[in-house]
């Protein structure tokens, strides 16, 4: 192997890493806006929706409040 092949091997690599990292990026970014949106969406339905969903309007703000970044589940596991 010469070694032009094995710096156009290396810099192939670089690429497909830098690639990926950045659907990565794309895919948590696109996430993020998803959880924005949906929790806008909670704390704007009407307490009827909320009892039908099985949730109190403090349960409903308290979960549009978090930040967009927190994903982590909180509900209970029963």
């Amino acid at each position: 192997m010469s070694s032009i092949e094995s710096i156009g091997a290396s810099q192939s690599t670089r690429f497909r890493f830098r690639r990926n990292i950045l659907k990565m990026v794309h895919a948590r970014l696109v996430a993020w806006g998803q959880m924005r949106r949906t929790r806008r969406q909670l704390a704007e339905l009407s307490d009827g929706a909320l009892q039908d969903l099985g949730l109190t309007r403090e349960a409903a703000l308290e979960e549009a409040l978090r930040p967009f970044w927190d994903t982590t589940s909180r509900r209970r596991k029963y």
